[in-house]
This record gives C-alpha cells, sequence and structure tokens, in this order.
C-alpha cells in the first residue's frame, strides 16, 4: 500500500522524515514549502508562514492534485492543517486508488462539517482545542457515513517530536496502530 503523508504548518522536518522512516513503506511526502525546510520558531509565526506560503485553499488544491495522480491504493494520513486539508481535497476527487484519510488534530475541520466523506475518514482528536469544542465537532462528524473519530487524552501536535505537545507513548501507539496488518 502506497501512503501520502500531509504536514503540518512546519513542513519537512526531520520530525516528520522520521515518522515516515517509521512506516516502512512507499510515501509521497505534500507540504506547503516545495521541499524547503523551515525553522520551527513558534506556533505563531509558523502559522503565518504557511499562511503567507500558500495558506488553506492552496494546501487543499495541492492534496487534490496529488489524490487525482494516484495509480495504486493510497492511504493519506495527514497532520493539523495538512489534515484539514485532506478532508476537503478527498471530496474533490473521484480517484478510486484513494482508499483512506487518517487526520491527525484537524483543527480547521471545525469550518467544514457540512462536507461528506468520499473514502473512509478516520479522524484522531486531542482532547483539548483553543478554538472550539472538540466534543461538538467529533459529535458532528460522527453522524455521517464513511466517518470515525478518535478522541485522546493528548493535546495538540502529540505525534510531532519537535513540539511543546508531543507525547512518547502516544506517538508509539499510533506508529504502532498505522503499521499493523489489520489497520
Amino acid at each position: 500500500m502506497h501512503h501520502i503523508i500531509v504536514s503540518d504548518i512546519y513542513g519537512k522536518t526531520p520530525a516528520l522524515h522520521d515518522f515516515c522512516k517509521t512506516l516502512n513503506t512507499q510515501f509521497t511526502l505534500v507540504e506547503p514549502y516545495s521541499g524547503k525546510e523551515q525553522a520551527i520558531e513558534s506556533e505563531e509565526l509558523n502559522y503565518k508562514n504557511f499562511i503567507k506560503a500558500c495558506g488553506h485553499n492552496v494546501y487543499t488544491a495541492m492534496l487534490h492534485k496529488q489524490f487525482d495522480r494516484l495509480t495504486e491504493p493510497t492511504i493519506c494520513i495527514a497532520f493539523s492543517a495538512g489534515a484539514s486539508a485532506a478532508w476537503r481535497a478527498q471530496l474533490l476527487t473521484s480517484n478510486p486508488h484513494l482508499k483512506k484519510v487518517v487526520g491527525f488534530y484537524p483543527s480547521q475541520i471545525r469550518n467544514y462539517l457540512d462536507l461528506d466523506a468520499s473514502v473512509p475518514c478516520e479522524f484522531i482528536f486531542p482532547y483539548d482545542e483553543v478554538h472550539f469544542d472538540v466534543t461538538a465537532v467529533i459529535n458532528e462528524l460522527n453522524k455521517k457515513q464513511n466517518v470515525i473519530c478518535k478522541p485522546t487524552d493528548y493535546c495538540h501536535g502529540f505525534m510531532n517530536k519537535r513540539s511543546l505537545n508531543y507525547n512518547e507513548q502516544a506517538y508509539q501507539y499510533f506508529c504502532n496502530y498505522l503499521t499493523s496488518n489489520d489497520f
């Protein structure tokens, strides 16, 4: 199975590279900075850089193009802004090779609750978000066909080794989950 890995606002980082190696599979990396690594300064500054480099709509369009080009069965694994872009892009493509979207802490998804899933979508949420009620978003998404939401006890960014919210236990658990044979 091929994978598309979609970065958060930090783009290509050593931590993301480590995650991709953990999957031990073929993958395509989609990130907003054309392969150029960005300094991790602060969430606020990096978010401003993300908006300046491409923003949410362009990121969704980039991912949509990747989905349209698929030639083999593929699972998309995406983080934060990338997970929200995957939610939007999965509905735009009709490529049958996209088999599933797994999104970690897709905070912008709260702005696109009117969309539906054209492929199975699984979202792993932090226990809390500053800008919205996680439980209300999960409840709304769980009403949709092909959508499963999993709340966690971890903070936004728990899969990113460079995040202040990184959690080694959660990282190991979800890496094992993503590489399991029954996934």
